[in-house]
């Protein structure tokens, strides 16, 4: 078994980041694997070192879109690849029309968004069911709401995004006792840092006996309006904005409580970055956010823009650090056990598997 991993960019993203997991822990398995990216030119440099740290087999695209299908079909030929698997649309396209011209490979594409723009969804639609062998979503919501609208329910396999622990859990000291609650993702509507923000300013005037900060980190569009909100709320004095950190678990390890508004999600991996830190989670209770926080276990779960529930629950754990120490030990449990690179890898070879078994049978 030969395997090709297929990107649109390594830039960082949540797509290129599993891919990059797959393609290490296959190579790890010591399966053979190649990793390409369809525009070559686009990877971050911390991604190009980890390629270069282990010795993966990386192969750039370059030229225009004939030019690269050319050579992405050589390379496959080349290394003698079984089985693509892909992310995202544009990859997901090449990836099943190479196989539509090769009989002998699998292909597998890959949607990572349950909102998806009209034009790829409908273009997702077609590759799905007509191209490729079969589709990893990495949510079950996704799945439940593509296959009413059509896509093939026996082709779809869910496999949750992996994240490994991180190595060191133990929190930084505060001597003020300030409680620090953090919210990661990109600076664009989907977040709504606006009901974050504003929830935050009723914690603050509802709790002015205990010290807050709140921790904002990402990067996008909306970086300046998110400025501006805390500053017409006065509050941007206890709000830090960290734009694109290097270091992320270095930020998470100094706070107590990670706080996601996200509108829709497919599976967040902010929220299991934060759960690997150690961290209790206030999340909305969209897509597979219930998979991730058990309400009452490792956190709680709250309806989109309901300031008041945020509050209420940021209140519960800012009030019991023996809450917020039992939460995050339970997040870890639930990150060992269900979102490991273990299970991920278990889950795309049982695929793997599967899937050569019925090209044979056909």
């Amino acid at each position: 078994m030969k395997i090709a991993v297929l990107c649109k960019t390594l830039q960082k993203g949540g797509a290129e980041k599993q891919a990059l997991i797959l393609t290490k822990l296959l190579s790890d398995k010591g399966i053979d694997v190649s990793l390409i990216n369809w525009f070559g030119n686009k990877i971050d440099h911390r991604y190009l070192r980890f390629i270069t740290d282990n010795s993966f087999r990386y192969f750039p695209l370059s030229g225009n879109y004939l030019k690269k299908f050319r050579t992405f079909g050589k390379t496959i030929r080349r290394n003698d690849v079984s089985i693509i698997v892909s992310y995202l649309t544009l990859p997901n396209f090449v990836s099943g029309l190479t196989r539509l011209l090769n009989k002998e490979i699998l292909s597998i594409g890959g949607i990572r968004n349950e909102k998806l723009p009209y034009h790829k969804f409908i273009f997702e639609k077609l590759i799905h069911n007509r191209l490729n062998d079969a589709t990893v979503f990495n949510n079950f919501s996704a799945k439940k709401k593509f296959v009413k609208l059509g896509f093939k329910s026996e082709k779809i396999h869910v496999i949750h995004n992996a994240l490994a622990p991180a190595q060191n859990q133990e929190k930084d000291e505060k001597p003020d006792g300030e409680i620090r609650i953090i919210t990661v993702g990109r600076f664009v509507k989907q977040k709504d840092y606006g009901t974050a923000l504003k929830a935050f300013n009723t914690l603050l005037e509802q709790n002015n006996r205990i010290k807050f900060a709140y921790y904002i980190v990402g990067y996008g569009p909306l970086e300046n309006k998110i400025r501006n909100l805390a500053q017409k709320l006065e509050i941007n004095d206890k709000v830090k904005i960290f734009v694109n950190p290097p270091d992320i678990h270095g930020v998470l390890n100094k706070c107590d409580i990670f706080l996601s508004t996200s509108l829709f999600e497919g599976v967040s991996n902010s929220i299991m970055e934060a759960m690997a830190a150690g961290l209790p989670v206030v999340a909305t209770n969209v897509g597979d956010n219930n998979y991730l926080v058990k309400d009452g276990f490792n956190g709680y779960l709250v309806p989109c823009r309901d300031t008041t529930k945020i509050v209420e629950k940021l209140e519960i754990l800012a009030r019991s650090q023996t809450l917020r120490k039992d939460f995050g030990k339970n997040s870890l449990t639930l990150i060992k056990r269900e979102f490991s690179n273990e299970k991920m890898l278990e889950n795309y070879l049982k695929l793997f598997s599967e899937l050569a078994q019925n090209s044979r049978k056909l």
